[in-house]
């Protein structure tokens, strides 16, 4: 076998697959043991919070699964050529909704005591949220992060890896989160909750847990994916950076520090000042997180085309379905185009064919040469697929004839 020409370089977990359930892993076992030990503790906390008031209980989890939801397959779907493993996804919402949440209760609690004896009363309520939350909280979901880069290494192949496992895990601390501050805070009616959800969800929901924790995530990836290419003082310094940024943006979130949130709220300027001061201390932080993921999206469509354009010169595929599948927005539509033209048997080959040709760009990095067994049965396989669109009656224009080598 010879070596590939115009490598694009060697991604050892690029398009694989692992599950949570990796139970030869010690990692695995410290996660379940945690997440079944703090799980009897959170089921304690909201059959609690149900008998406070079970109506807010009842309406808090309907619009959180309103607001969640959305969110979660927002955060799925943004890694575009590689869907991580799901259950590893639903891992991290486990551990920030359940482990990550009841150990911060005991964490902040704690520390929350040393705050007050060390300070005075006012600096104690001005200052205990900020000096324990971010440094308990970001730590405890960071930690679930680094079992699950134990449980399954090979899935922590990018940056943008780290995003999507960051992000969910934030997501189910949130969740949480804000159905205690909901009965607990807001006061649990319906009227208490919905005020809460307008102060917590549709004014800052995207500056808090998530956001946070994607960072932490992007970090942690960064560390480990790098691991061939970066020095390990410049990734430790990246990744401990990414992370001390989480905590800087939590603690600022936390603190008295561009307070702008109305004291009380009596009147509608009150109630749209809320937003604005949400945006003050968050938008910063999401900026930062939009670069990311930007630069992130870019590192791997640059793969993509690293790994393909060869496959294009081999006749593999054509140089404008190569094109496609760089621009997910021309992805989408040359779908809908063909459904319109050939029928959606035709539209659904098409999807088929672009999900095994970046299959095929997946294999292409992760082996060393360029006659792999792998790599040819993925060839042809996508040749099949693209003589089969082809045979349909008004499929051919789209697809593009090119000469198979």
């Amino acid at each position: 076998m010879g070596t590939m020409e115009s490598s694009p370089g060697f991604r050892r977990g690029w398009g694989r697959q692992t599950s949570l359930f990796q139970f030869r892993r010690p990692a695995f076992w410290a996660y379940a043991v945690v997440v079944a030990g703090t799980g009897v503790f959170a089921v304690g906390a909201q059959s609690a919070f149900r008998q406070i008031s079970p109506s807010g209980w009842a309406l808090s989890w309907f619009l959180l699964a309103l607001y969640a939801l959305p969110v979660f397959l927002a955060v799925y779907f943004l890694d575009l050529y590689e869907r991580e493993p799901l259950s590893l996804v639903l891992g991290a919402v486990v551990w920030g909704a359940v482990a990550a949440t009841t150990l911060a209760g005991i964490g902040n609690q704690g520390w929350g005591l040393v705050v007050a004896r060390i300070g005075t009363p006012e600096f104690a309520a001005r200052w205990t949220a900020a000096l324990t939350a971010p440094f308990v909280e970001e730590t405890l979901k960071a930690i679930g992060l680094v079992l699950l880069v134990l449980i399954a290494t090979d899935e922590w192949d990018d940056v943008m890896d780290g995003f999507v496992y960051g992000a969910v895990c934030g997501l189910g601390f949130a969740v949480v989160e804000d159905v205690f501050y909901f009965i607990a805070v807001f006061g649990g009616s319906p009227g208490g909750v919905l005020a809460g959800f307008y102060v917590r969800v549709v004014s800052s929901g995207l500056y808090g847990h998530v956001l946070y924790t994607a960072l932490s995530g992007m970090g942690l990836a960064y560390f480990v994916s790098r691991a061939d290419e970066v020095p390990l003082r410049r990734r430790v310094l990246i990744a401990g950076g990414l992370f001390l940024a989480a905590v800087a943006g939590h603690f600022l979130w936390d603190s008295p520090w561009l307070d702008l949130f109305p004291s009380r709220v009596e009147s509608l300027r009150d109630w749209l000042l809320i937003p604005v001061a949400a945006a003050v201390k968050g938008v910063p932080l999401l900026a930062l997180a939009v670069v990311g993921v930007t630069l992130a999206r870019r590192r791997e469509r640059g793969w993509l085309e690293g790994a393909l354009r060869s496959e294009v010169e081999r006749g593999t595929l054509s140089a404008m379905e190569l094109g496609l599948l760089l621009d997910p927005a021309a992805r989408r539509r040359s779908r809908r185009d063909v459904r319109a033209r050939a029928g959606g048997g035709a539209a659904r080959l098409v999807k088929r064919l672009q999900k095994e040709q970046v299959n095929l760009a997946m294999i292409r990095t992760r082996v060393e040469t360029h006659d792999d067994p792998d790599l040819e049965r993925q060839r042809q396989y996508c040749r099949s697929l693209r003589d089969a669109l082809m045979a349909i009656p008004g499929a051919v224009p789209w697809a593009g004839r090119t000469q198979v080598g």
